[in-house]
């Protein structure tokens, strides 16, 4: 089992408590939710080291959603245990309680968790509950805002109810980083969403990393898998399949026979442009456009217009 070391990047919210490496683990955990029925989970064990950016991905039914829910503490496994810093999970509320809101986790259809009628009242909610004074409030609400990309003075009148589905997933994802937690669990995170607010969710993610908080990116998105999660967790049939890199997984011969996977158009391009340069074949999937850039005039001929054109990032190379 590999473990990747904190990212790098630049804080965008402020004010906030100092570093801190919060280590979670998963002890053998099986879970179903039918004493009768088949495990959604069975005998899953991983350790996520804080800072760490780490995708969980798998076909649907593969138990993502339950164990992102495990993670959090709104479920408790059948069988196993998890840990938080190397104690077991609470058990009574207030322990509960305190435990998500230091793993946050913002569901896929983030429509569940709001119920305020002012896009202020809905984000301060999470602050206020959990002792931040009424003078700290409003710039705690402030930076949350634009950590996500969003302007607060815009936003904060609105009512979050009446937002359009990108705009409440981030509005949702702001509620969490009020509290700066040590955990964000993030369920199809950019799913509806421009590319500006898919930009700023990158760059927080990024920034959340130097600080030592920790992010598990639940998404289909195998693209930004292989670019910001240096780890990834696959899970097949409610198993770990697969705990290490991404790039070595997503480019098996047997990623969907194996993992019910399919490659991201960036590998399967790759594969096919080593195939067409063997003598000297670009050497990582996430940097197609700086292959193309380093070819020659007659190498770069070769390379057909459809994946000239992606590979540099859609500028059509001439």
């Amino acid at each position: 089992m590999r473990f990747a070391p904190p990212g790098t990047g630049t804080p965008i919210t402020k004010g906030y408590s100092p570093k801190s490496l919060m280590h979670l683990q998963a002890e053998q955990v099986s879970f179903h939710y039918d004493d009768d029925g088949e495990p959604v989970l069975k005998d899953v064990s991983f350790e996520l080291r804080g800072g760490e950016c780490v995708a969980l991905a798998g076909p649907s039914g593969s138990g993502k959603s339950t164990l992102a829910q495990l993670l959090n503490g709104l479920l408790s496994p059948t069988r196993g245990r998890l840990l938080a810093e190397g104690r077991p999970y609470p058990k009574d509320a207030a322990g509960l309680r305190d435990l998500r809101r230091r793993v946050g986790l913002v569901f896929q259809f983030p429509e569940a968790q709001i119920f305020e009628a002012t896009v202020h009242d809905e984000v301060a909610f999470a602050a206020r509950r959990q002792g931040v004074s009424e003078a700290e409030v409003p710039g705690r609400v402030e930076a949350a805002l634009a950590a996500v990309g969003l302007d607060p003075e815009a936003f904060r009148p609105r009512n979050p109810l009446k937002l359009s589905g990108g705009e409440d997933r981030l509005i949702t994802l702001a509620s969490l980083l009020v509290v700066d937690p040590d955990w964000l669990i993030l369920d199809e995170p950019t799913l509806g969403l421009d590319g500006a607010h898919t930009a700023r969710v990158r760059e927080m993610i990024r920034a959340r990393q130097a600080r030592g908080r920790g992010v598990v990116l639940i998404t289909h998105d195998l693209e930004l898998t292989l670019e910001l999660c240096p780890r990834i967790l696959a899970l097949r049939r409610g198993e770990l399949a697969w705990d290490g890199s991404p790039r070595e997984l997503l480019v098996r011969p047997d990623l969907e026979s194996a993992f019910g996977l399919a490659a991201p158009l960036t590998v399967v391009l790759w594969q096919r442009l080593a195939g067409a340069f063997p003598e000297a074949p670009p050497d990582d999937p996430t940097r197609l456009e700086a292959w193309v850039e380093a070819q020659d005039r007659d190498r770069r001929k070769k390379i057909p217009g459809v994946l000239q054109q992606f590979a540099a990032g859609g500028r059509l190379i001439r």
